[in-house]
């Protein structure tokens, strides 16, 4: 009975094991936040991406664009040091009114690469 306890044992861990490390990393919310409107008297000064796994800066990033598709200059991407889920990206001069397209990337700190895109909007 102790053998079958621990087949079973060890078999349960394989799975979850497995399944934590098909796990890749989510974008769960971000600011100016994905399909937003944001209104503040003053505009962006940076990008911020929250993921639900920490992330390694080196290998992740995004690229900006206006909403006729030039790009818009940032900054150096770095992950926030009290939370290694969110990646901060520095823009080199504050957004004005108008829609904008984020085309982000990011490499989880176990190495999985996912990518994405979203819009927002700055105005009123």
């Amino acid at each position: 009975m102790r053998a079958k306890l621990l087949t079973i044992g060890a078999s349960l861990g394989l799975v979850l094991a497995a399944t934590a490390a098909m796990a890749h990393p989510k974008l769960t919310s971000s600011v100016p936040a994905a399909d937003g409107l944001e209104r503040a008297a003053t505009a962006a000064k940076e990008i911020r991406l929250n993921f639900s796994e920490g992330v390694i800066a080196k290998f992740s990033g995004l690229e900006l664009q206006d909403e006729s598709g030039k790009p818009i200059a940032t900054g150096t991407a770095t992950v926030d040091a009290k939370d290694k889920k969110q990646l901060v990206v520095p823009l080199d001069a504050p957004l004005t009114t108008g829609k904008y397209r984020v085309i982000w990337h990011a490499v989880s700190e176990d190495t999985h690469r996912v990518k994405g895109e979203y819009t927002f909007t700055i105005g009123n």
